[in-house]
């Protein structure tokens, strides 16, 4: 089935679901290994070429996301959503981790995009091809208010906040399968039926 039901997540949901997932286990360590080669590969072009495949991974899989999580939103208000199995504050709990995540992972590849426009002293990449992406900001100094640093710093603490929120959002989750043997987890798991 691939539209939700009021009982079960669809194929294209669960689809976008755990595509979305797997691309940020991904993109988290490519992130923190990409800022970390970027001094040291200075005058290393091995490590100049590590931080280059770092960034074409980052950046092009930051994009990917970005479109998928489009789409899966666009999905979401086209093809609606199974009726809660929490009520109360459990649900409102929900909901509220739910859509604060979809809201960061809207804003952690823009305000990248933004950091990388203002700044333009790096490329913005897409597979393996600089610049085809067109930069978002107008190129601003360093130092500005709204420059390279108002951007990072909203990409690192948007980072800091969806770590907190998927901690919790899995947490919930394997919570409902363990404790309350509920259909919460599976009725989203890949190729579970009814």
């Amino acid at each position: 089935m691939l539209r939700n039901t009021p009982s079960q997540w669809g194929s294209v949901a669960k689809a976008l679901h755990w595509i979305i997932a797997l691309s940020i286990l991904l993109e988290v360590p490519v992130g923190f290994l990409m800022s970390y080669t970027y001094g040291p590969s200075f005058g290393n072009e091995k490590g100049q070429a590590l931080h280059r495949l770092m960034e074409q991974i980052h950046h092009t899989n930051g994009f990917l996301i970005l479109t998928l999580v489009l789409i899966r939103l666009i999905w979401r208000f086209v093809g609606g959503v199974p009726k809660p199995l929490a009520v109360g504050f459990q649900d409102y709990a929900s909901r509220a981790v739910h859509y604060g995540i979809l809201f960061l992972l809207v804003l952690l590849p823009l305000s990248g995009w933004a950091a990388l426009s203002v700044f333009r002293g790096a490329p913005i990449w897409l597979f393996d091809r600089a610049n085809i992406v067109p930069w978002i900001m107008a190129k601003h100094d360093l130092k500005d208010t709204f420059g390279y640093s108002f951007f990072a710093q909203i990409h690192v603490w948007s980072y800091k906040i969806g770590a907190a929120l998927l901690t919790l959002h899995i947490g919930a989750a394997l919570w409902h399968h363990f404790v309350r043997k509920d259909r919460v987890l599976r009725r989203m798991w890949p190729l579970a039926g009814r």
